[in-house]
């Protein structure tokens, strides 16, 4: 342990100068108080050669100036399309007497989900017998009142009444009969051979494919019109919605590739293309939706509500100041960083490691913002397998 104050304070030599020169015993002094300092800040530097540098493939850059295409990093949610999501109601008041699904079974459209039993079911079908029989009777009058008239012998106003008649007669029958077919029921079943057939049991069916989401009644529930049986959903038609900030809007078009990846699940990451962007600012993050299509990966369970990673090579070029190469970034959990130095030539090349942060981001370069200064005169930033940097410098920690 007593060693490494006395490498530390070796090899910053070049840099204390004069201090060391000193013979006498102020000069001592000031010597071994540096050797304090040194080891004080030296958490923060860490000492290489050049051949070091070379066998751990370290090259040294200067910051740039370049046209950046930019890549934009955006968070988003797996979402269902609206047509792939489904409410199940009844459209007239009845009790549940029967359920044929359970939440997560999946369901094919058309297949039942609940039985009702409805007294205005009753109503309806015998509102309807009673339309159709007047329709009957009004069209034999109406041929009767037409064929007086044709003999000049019935009264024309009678005929018009019967024609009135015959017509009001015909409007309610059809409009009772779309209320059944739009209910459920059809009307072919109600009359045959002048044998009235009604049924108070009312079969609600899953209006998509997909699998019950949801299910909100049990068995002798009363219900109403607006009562939310059961949610139907469709994992098989999901877009990505993607939140971009008014900052990259310029550089977001419809029709480009994105690359989405799933957040907390091990699956690989999927292509995507923008389907369409909103024309409104999102009022809870104050960004603009991407909808985004992609391919579902096969065998995986997606669900809606998941998060997402997007990546999007944005249209045009910004100019951008101080780009290095992503290479020369690290990112070691607490922050962004890159390593400099301004004695490059030395035998013993001194880097720090100096805190930036992200400006603007492209394919192979970004540009940084230092926090803090930096000097300017022969700056230069390492480059490649900057983590055997850190890890060397951890070791003076």
């Amino acid at each position: 342990m007593k060693r490494n104050p006395i490498i530390i304070y070796i090899g910053f030599l070049p840099l204390l100068g004069g201090l060391t020169s000193c013979g006498d015993s102020d000069g001592k002094d000031q010597a071994t108080e540096s050797k304090k300092t040194t080891v004080v800040t030296s958490t923060d530097t860490v000492r290489l050669t050049a051949n070091q540098l070379k066998t751990v493939n370290i090259d040294l850059v200067d910051f740039e100036k370049r046209a950046l295409k930019p890549i934009i990093y955006a968070n988003g949610v797996i979402r269902l399309l609206p047509d792939s999501r489904a409410e199940v109601s009844s459209h007239i008041a009845g009790k549940i007497d029967r359920i044929f699904v359970r939440e997560g079974q999946p369901v094919r459209k058309g297949q039942p989900i609940v039985r009702l039993s409805s007294f205005e079911l009753l109503e309806l079908q015998n509102d309807y017998a009673a339309a159709h029989a007047d329709v009957e009777f009004l069209e034999a009058e109406y041929k009767r009142q037409d064929e007086l008239r044709k003999s000049n012998i019935g009264v024309l106003a009678q005929f018009q009444s019967a024609d009135a008649k015959l017509k009001a007669a015909r409007a309610r029958e059809l409009a009772l009969k779309d209320k059944l077919t739009i209910i459920g029921v059809g009307t072919s079943n109600i009359i045959q051979q002048r044998q009235v057939s009604l049924t108070s049991g009312l079969i609600i069916r899953s209006p998509i494919d997909g699998y019950v989401s949801k299910f909100h009644e049990s068995l002798g529930a009363l219900v109403e019109p607006q009562t939310l049986l059961a949610e139907i959903i469709n994992p098989n038609r999901i877009e990505a919605n993607v939140f971009v900030y008014e900052k990259d809007a310029d550089y977001v078009r419809e029709g480009q590739p994105v690359e989405l990846q799933f957040v907390n699940r091990s699956i690989a990451p999927v292509k995507g293309r923008v389907t369409y962007i909103a024309r409104s600012v999102n009022d809870e993050n104050r960004a603009i939706t991407l909808h985004v299509s992609f391919t579902r990966p096969k065998d995986e369970l997606l669900a809606a509500d998941m998060n997402v990673q997007a990546r999007i090579i944005g249209t045009g070029e910004r100019i951008s100041e101080h780009t290095l190469p992503r290479t020369a970034l690290l990112d070691d959990g607490d922050g962004k960083f890159v390593f400099v130095t301004t004695q490059s030539g030395a035998d013993t090349i001194p880097f720090r490691k100096q805190k930036v942060e992200i400006v603007n981001q492209g394919d192979q370069f970004i540009e940084v913002r230092p926090v803090g200064k930096l000097p300017t005169a022969g700056l230069k930033i390492a480059n490649n397998n900057v983590l055997a940097l850190e890890a060397e410098r951890k070791k003076n920690e």
